[in-house]
């Protein structure tokens, strides 16, 4: 989980660089020289906290935030403020993304397959939201190229939650949500396809909505997988029985 760290943490490196970009015209050089300088401080941090914080139900929780932000700002017609918290949700959804791979699967080959996909749908999904920050992509372009990642990322999303379904510590209800937010994604990518807007904007807010509850639960079973086991536990020899002794 650390790597993750690391990758969400210089992503929000990125971010900020863009965000100065637009501000300032940056050259490019500082955004490289920003993550240069702050790798190895990114590094200390992740191999020092590693034991002391859950990264996956921290992420995970912040990525709820960063959504349901974005719903806020689309309401109150904020648009850039919506971009910018939907890039950041975007990000964060790397951690959930990999967090569902611990799930215990009946066919992990399956399982592992759709995963990967499922991460490299997250990956393009943060390229597109950035490029909409920077004004690359909008409008009808921007809707048609984000479908695409959010169909992969909904069918891994069923497919994690469905493949060994009410497996401990999962559980019918995180797992009935899961498959609900995947769905409600593919709805988004589907709706988009069939040019019915009114009905994409439905399959958004249940999206957001069940993503929200399903995350809660989510985050609530990475924090228990991911409790360390004390060093110094001490391991007690169990009594062998012996054939002499019968």
């Amino acid at each position: 989980m650390r790597w993750t760290v690391l990758f969400l943490y210089l992503s929000a490196v990125a971010i900020l660089t863009l965000y100065l970009h637009s501000l300032a015209g940056w050259a490019w050089w500082v955004a490289v020289l920003m993550i240069v300088l702050l790798v190895p401080v990114a590094l200390l941090y992740c191999v020092a906290t590693r034991h002391q914080v859950r990264w996956s139900t921290v992420l995970s929780y912040l990525s709820v935030v960063a959504l349901l932000a974005s719903v806020g700002a689309q309401v109150t017609g904020a648009a850039a403020a919506r971009d910018w918290f939907l890039l950041a949700w975007s990000v964060l959804l790397l951690a959930v993304a990999i967090g569902l791979s611990s799930h215990p699967m009946e066919h992990p080959a399956w399982g592992l397959f759709i995963g990967f996909w499922g991460v490299v749908g997250v990956l393009w999904l943060v390229v597109i939201q950035a490029f909409a920050v920077s004004g690359v992509l909008g409008g009808a372009s921007y809707t048609g190229w984000s479908s695409w990642p959010l169909a992969l990322i909904g069918i891994w999303f069923v497919v994690g939650s469905a493949n060994g379904f009410g497996a401990r510590p999962f559980g019918p209800i995180v797992d009935s949500l899961g498959v609900l937010t995947g769905m409600a994604l593919l709805s988004i990518a589907i709706t988009t396809w069939a040019d019915l807007p009114e009905l994409r904007r439905v399959a958004g807010l249940l999206a957001a909505a069940a993503y929200s509850v399903w995350v809660v639960g989510l985050g609530w079973v990475l924090w228990r997988l991911e409790t360390p086991v004390p060093a110094h536990a001490e391991i007690r020899p169990q009594p062998v029985g012996s054939s002499a002794n019968a």
